[in-house]
């Protein structure tokens, strides 16, 4: 029996073109999971956005409602102090604001208002408008620009009447 002869150029490892076919690979399969990922954290945050501005504006809404509320409980007209105009307004005001340069909400613990804390995307306006003299239309207006500066907005629109 003679010796089995060895391999004389045996390599240990992988050669460039297996490298090559591996990284390949993993590019075609990772690339469109990043893909993925990176379009799900963007449609995360456009989600988020208007979630946010719908309860904004519903919030302008109850404010203003609130206001023609504590007109009642004065026994004042039911329209005291909510004359025709575009106004800013914020939670726990009991007036309204002169809407000026509009600047953008500040978000501090969690609450939105004009005075404090970290400024936000979002914009309101409430636009007031007497229709007769037992009903007032208001308009809550949220505006924001998502990436590639595309201008949103969600409107609420509600009428308050002199029902009492």
């Amino acid at each position: 029996m003679y010796p089995r002869p060895e391999k004389l150029n045996s390599s240990k490892g992988f050669t460039l073109i297996e490298a090559l076919v591996a990284l390949v690979v993993l590019t075609t399969a990772l690339g469109p999971a990043l893909v993925l990922s990176s379009n799900i954290s963007s449609t995360a945050s456009v989600a988020r956005n208007n979630l946010i501005a719908a309860n904004l504006s519903q919030e302008g809404v109850e404010v203003v409602r609130a206001l023609r509320d504590a007109n009642w409980h004065n026994s004042l007209p039911f329209d005291a102090g909510l004359a025709d105009g575009v106004y800013r307004i914020e939670w726990g005001s009991n007036t309204l604001i002169a809407l000026g340069s509009n600047p953008p909400l500040k978000v501090s613990a969690g609450l939105y208002n004009y005075s404090s804390g970290t400024d936000t995307v979002f914009k309101r306006t409430v636009t007031i408008t007497k229709i007769n003299a037992a009903e007032l239309r208001i308009i809550s207006d949220i505006t924001w620009t998502e990436r590639g500066n595309r201008t949103k907005n969600i409107k609420v629109e509600s009428h308050l009447f002199d029902w009492k």
